[in-house]
């Protein structure tokens, strides 16, 4: 080979060489990955069983081709994935794309329904990995978005026994209640037992199996008491949970809507304490009612305890703290109990084996619910929560100390308001007559019944109100919301049946208003005196929270209660 041959081959080469070197430093640095675009879009915040939309948004905004798109998007906790075909249960889901050319975007949508507890946070994830150009690494892009539980239409409160002795009966109780503006149908409520629990008593009775119950109508503003009691058994230290799943059904099939779950530990049985209210377990109160707690306890062993302190816990915004009377127990404002110890209850110096004994305190429930705005969640119980215990351990026991714990619910009924009126010149149906009225003149007087309802719905809800005699029915009325009154002539009553009386009727939602006319011709026997007009007015129904009768008396009106002619009403 010749000299001349060999320096253009030595040129060749090194001219090769440059054109490689450059084209790794300039041609990998004309990428950059922060151009490859991969966002995550969706509500911030949403409601407990809410169908959620993610929109998965990419693009290309770079000078190079992108290759092997692998995509994958990890769903919520807790999500029911909805698919074309109906829902599943999978927690990611994975597509790819062959290639993305430069200045190319597209998106994909992913839907789902969000569970969880109000305030919990339910993040979804996208992945992104890619080639890019003829590099050969591989890239990787991640998106991801929160969204705030901020409601829960349908709530469940699940309460068990804080602690419980190995083959104690116990007992679980689980209230669900719809705080939506809307009906809810077609639900399925399961409870998941504990390994050692046997359940012996419910009510109601499960529809199938002995763990599921249908509810195929839950009215807005409605609520239902499952209880479930059985036996408990367990070693010593045990947490027992126990769980609840409310399911609604979406196609052909039940999706997980709402869940809440409690825990017992098996305690030792050294100890016992039981808590009542009004001289029961399962008291019903109403708002402004006076309630008087019980606290029994007792030492099980054979052995002398030092030391007792017995601790209760107030819970729930219903408690008027101002007419709190503790009976010699110290109450700590800040934490909402009452301590007694051995400076008030001398025994708990020395508890003696088998020995029995009681405190007690009085409080009174606020006259009105302090949540009465729309949307607020308001409290329709107050729960009540007892430690009794040492810290003095035994020889031969082990843990910080020896307790044992119970808790009393107590559901707060509602409590309507019915409001009557009388006029004689109504803005609706004019007047007639002569007023004072006159004997043998017909005079004519239009009745207002209003109702509110700041507490739980009321079922079956109707007014009557009896007609005195001489007092004659115009079939003339009005009403706000559903039929209108009618007139039983064999039992001179004035019906009006609403059916169903909705909670915040009246507080923010309108009242439930109806009207109707009568008239009065006086006799002789009357001149002088005042007319009645209608007597013994009165609300009745079912709580549907409680299950108990509402009862709400109206009295009566003379002809002296006009709004608009007030004193005009003696015959003449």
């Amino acid at each position: 080979m010749t000299t001349r041959v060999l320096k253009y081959l030595i040129l060749l080469a090194c001219a090769l060489l440059v054109v490689a070197v450059s084209s790794f430093w300039f041609g990998s640095s004309s990428f950059r990955d922060k151009d490859v675009v991969l966002e995550l879009e969706g509500p911030t915040q949403a409601s407990s069983g809410d169908e959620v939309v993610y929109k998965l948004k990419y693009s290309n905004t770079t000078r190079s081709n992108l290759s092997n798109l692998n995509f994958v998007f990890f769903y919520p906790e807790g999500s029911t994935v909805i698919t074309d075909t109906g829902t599943s249960d999978d927690s990611s889901e994975e597509f790819n794309i062959e290639s993305l050319a430069p200045g190319e975007k597209g998106e994909k949508e992913l839907r789902a329904f969000l569970l969880g507890e109000r305030g919990n946070i339910k993040v979804a994830k996208a992945t992104l990995s890619f080639r890019a150009g003829n590099l050969r690494s591989t890239f990787e892009k991640t998106a991801t978005l929160s969204t705030t539980i901020v409601n829960t239409p349908i709530s469940l409160t699940l309460v068990a026994p804080p602690s419980a002795v190995s083959g104690q009966s116990v007992t679980y109780i689980l209230d669900y209640r719809n705080e939506s503006d809307e009906d809810a149908t077609d639900l399925i409520l399961t409870v998941d037992y504990p390994d050692g629990f046997t359940p012996k008593e419910y009510n109601p009775k499960p529809k199938s199996s002995n763990n599921s119950w249908e509810v195929k109508l839950l009215k807005k503003g409605s609520g239902e008491r499952i209880s479930i009691t059985g036996s408990l058994n367990g070693q010593e230290g045990e947490n027992k949970v126990v769980s609840a799943t409310l399911k609604r059904k979406v196609g052909d099939r039940y999706v997980d809507y709402q869940k809440a779950s409690a825990a017992t530990v098996i305690s030792n049985p050294v100890l016992g304490v039981e808590v009542f209210v009004n001289g029961v377990s399962d008291y019903s109160s109403s708002p402004g009612d006076r309630l008087s707690y019980t606290v029994k306890y007792g030492n099980n062993s054979n052995m002398n305890l030092f030391g007792m302190n017995l601790v209760v816990k107030l819970e729930g915004d219903m408690f008027d703290l101002s007419a709190l009377d503790t009976r010699g127990g110290f109450f700590d404002e800040a934490n909402k109990t009452i301590t007694w110890n051995s400076t008030t209850v001398p025994d708990f110096s020395n508890f003696e084996p088998n020995k029995r004994g009681q405190v007690g305190f009085n409080i009174t429930l606020k006259s009105f619910f302090p949540s009465l705005v729309t949307g607020a969640p308001s409290d329709r119980f107050v729960k009540v929560s007892v430690k009794f215990g040492t810290p003095n351990i035994p020889t031969g026991f082990s843990g910080d100390d020896i307790a044992v714990s119970a808790s009393l619910v107590t559901k707060i009924g509602t409590q309507p308001g019915l409001n009557q009126s009388a006029y004689y010149n109504d803005p609706n149906f004019g007047s007639s007559g002569p007023l004072p009225p006159k004997v043998g003149e017909d005079t004519f007087y239009t009745i207002h019944w209003q109702l509110t309802n700041p507490g739980n719905a009321v079922d079956s809800a109707k007014v009557v109100g009896k007609l005195p005699q001489g007092v004659e029915w115009v079939d003339t009325t009005k009403s706000s919301s559903g039929p209108a009154p009618v007139f039983n002539a064999n039992s001179s009553e004035v019906i009006w049946n609403l059916g169903a009386l909705p909670y915040g009727t009246g507080i923010f939602n309108p009242k439930y208003e109806a009207s109707f006319k009568i008239k009065i011709r006086p006799t002789n026997s009357q001149k002088g005196n005042t007319l009645q007009l209608i007597d013994n007015v009165q609300l009745t129904g079912t709580d549907s929270f409680t299950k108990q009768p509402v009862i709400v008396n109206g009295g009566s009106l003379s002809s002296n209660n006009l709004v608009d002619r007030p004193k005009e009403g003696t015959v003449q």
